[in-house]
């Protein structure tokens, strides 16, 4: 099937412009994927959301991190993360601290059994990926992999210039101000 009559879940994407074809599709994988594995982990008897096992994967990297941290990681609110840590800490997969930096914060780690269930959930995991990347050749995957990295980098330079722009018309705003201050005296 060409690009150009592809349809999606009903929509035909080849009459929508790349900026606009790229992000539905993107959510659209982003979306049967967390199905996937959420089934995968029913099916596997491990009571375990998409969300709960981000956060877990989150804690395994970086341990010691703080709740509204975790939350933006995993794109939920600070509430929503604040009643997903509760849990994960009531089913003993996560333990708090204090956070060393900061008194009204929490510092959360990994519990030996929480590291158990994210090994088991990760197995489950793995399954779904391998599903998901089996539809393409391996020069595919890499190719994607590549692609992935130079939409990233997109990103990173954009949020680069974008900021020294934004601080070069603050000092330019700053120059002006300070010119016309002068001038007034």
């Amino acid at each position: 099937m060409s690009q150009r009559n592809a349809k999606i879940r009903g929509l035909s994407l080849g009459d929508l412009p790349p900026e606009r074809a790229v992000p539905y599709l993107l959510r659209s994988l982003g979306h049967v994927l967390r199905q996937a594995l959420e089934e995968s982990l029913r099916r596997e008897r491990i009571d375990m959301s998409f969300t709960h096992l981000s956060v877990l994967y989150t804690l395994e990297s970086e341990p010691g991190i703080a709740g509204a941290e975790i939350a933006r990681r995993c794109f939920v609110t600070a509430q929503t993360m604040n009643t997903i840590l509760r849990r994960l800490e009531s089913d003993g997969d996560v333990k708090r601290e204090p956070h060393p930096g900061n008194s009204r914060a929490d510092s959360w780690h990994l519990s030996d059994e929480g590291q158990r269930r994210l090994q088991r959930a990760k197995g489950v995991g793995d399954a779904v990926w391998a599903r998901l990347l089996s539809a393409l050749k391996a020069s595919e995957t890499d190719q994607l992999q590549s692609l992935l990295r130079k939409c990233i980098q997109g990103f990173d330079v954009a949020v680069t210039e974008g900021a020294a722009a934004t601080a070069s018309g603050r000092r330019g705003a700053a120059r002006k101000a300070a010119t016309a201050k002068r001038s007034r005296r």
